[in-house]
C-alpha cells in the first residue's frame, strides 16, 4: 500500500511539474524529439532476383519466409561476388536494405549460395579465406 502511494505521489509531482513548466513558456517535447524518435528501419533479405529495372537502378528478391521485398541500389550500395551490371533474374543474393523515405535502399549485396549448398565449402574455412574450420575428429 505505501509503494502504491509512493507511485501515485511521485506521478502527481511529475505530472504537477510537466504542467507548472508548460505554464511558465516551456513547450511540450517535439514528435521528432529523442524521446520519439525511432531508428531506422532494417531488412535482410535472401533470395532469387524476381526482377530488375536498370534505368531506376531497382531490383526486385523474393525471399521465401520474408516474401518480395524491391530495393534501390544507390551510389553507397556495396557490393559482393556481384555487381550490379551482372545481376540477373534467377540470381540468388543475400541484401541488407534500410527503409528511407518510403523506399528500401540496399546496403549491401551479396550473391548467394545456391540452396542447400552452404556447406559445399566447409572445408577449406566455408570459402572465406581458407583454413580448416571443422572441429577435430570431423569427417
Amino acid at each position: 500500500m505505501k509503494t502504491t502511494l509512493t507511485i501515485a505521489a511521485a506521478t502527481a509531482a511529475i505530472a504537477a511539474g510537466g504542467i507548472a513548466a508548460a505554464g511558465a513558456g516551456a513547450t511540450a517535447p517535439s514528435p521528432t524529439s529523442a524521446a520519439t524518435k525511432t531508428t531506422a528501419v532494417t531488412r535482410h533479405v535472401e533470395g532469387r532476383v524476381t526482377a530488375i529495372d536498370r534505368s531506376a537502378r531497382t531490383f526486385t528478391v523474393r525471399d521465401a519466409e520474408r516474401g518480395t521485398l524491391k530495393v534501390k541500389v544507390t551510389s553507397t550500395t556495396k557490393f559482393e561476388r556481384v555487381t550490379f551490371t551482372a545481376l540477373r533474374t534467377g540470381t540468388r543474393v543475400d541484401v541488407r536494405a534500410k527503409r528511407v523515405s518510403g523506399a528500401w535502399n540496399a546496403t549491401k549485396v551479396e550473391r548467394g549460395e545456391a540452396a542447400g549448398n552452404h556447406d559445399a565449402n566447409d572445408d577449406n574455412g566455408g570459402g572465406h579465406g581458407g583454413g580448416n574450420d571443422d572441429p577435430a575428429g570431423h569427417r
